[in-house]
């Protein structure tokens, strides 16, 4: 019953993997993190920066709680990301080009894709998407994008890009609304000055 309820759950966000493959596609993501991201402050800092801390009020012995594990939230990120990503085949469709012209964008970092084995997979995030007759549809790429992805570090997490593309940046406001910073995705889709983010990008 319960795998039931979460199959439900995920399908109603796009996600079509069983509870099974999501926690494969979990594990796999938990292996491809860092070992020791989660070290305790007091076992990595320095002492004259450990007091700083301290003399603020913060706790430097504490570690991540069950309720609040940022490992786990990374990874079901992470996992989401994959299982909602498109392949080449599905990507050169939708653009209408050939499946070789999305290899060369993925190699030149004009497209930003995720490397399984001899495969790769597309995160959504980079597209414009559509939805057409109930159906999720790939409408284009967001425009600049192809400026975007070569300022940014070839080491920067899936999940980390995809954080800092979708979430607002006080960097990137609209004379118009002011109040209202925009995420690099956002600016991008609204058919801003795609050198902004980049500009942006080589900072993250």
């Amino acid at each position: 019953m319960a795998d039931r309820s979460l199959q439900a759950a995920l399908r109603a966000h796009g996600i079509t993997a069983t509870p099974r493959e999501l926690a494969a596609f979990v594990a796999e993501s938990v292996a491809a993190m860092e070992e020791g991201a989660l070290i305790r402050a007091a076992e990595e800092l320095p002492a004259a920066e450990l007091a700083v801390l301290q003399s603020g009020g913060f706790d430097v012995d504490a570690g991540p709680s069950p309720e609040d594990d940022p490992i786990a939230r990374t990874a079901a990120a992470y996992a989401a990301l994959l299982q909602t990503a498109l392949t080449i085949k599905e990507v050169a469709a939708a653009l209408d080009r050939n499946e070789s012209r999305v290899r060369q964008r993925l190699l030149q970092r004009t497209l930003y894709g995720i490397r399984q084995g001899r495969s790769w997979r597309l995160p959504l995030f980079q597209f414009q998407v559509e939805e057409r007759q109930g159906a999720r549809v790939v409408a284009g790429v967001v425009p600049g994008i192809e400026l975007v992805f070569p300022a940014l570090t070839p080491e920067l997490h899936p999940v980390a890009l995809w954080r800092w593309f979708t979430s607002p940046s006080t960097e990137l406001v609209a004379d118009e609304v002011p109040e209202q910073p925009l995420s690099p995705r956002e600016w991008l889709l609204a058919g801003r000055d795609p050198k902004a983010v980049a500009r942006l990008a080589q900072d993250v």
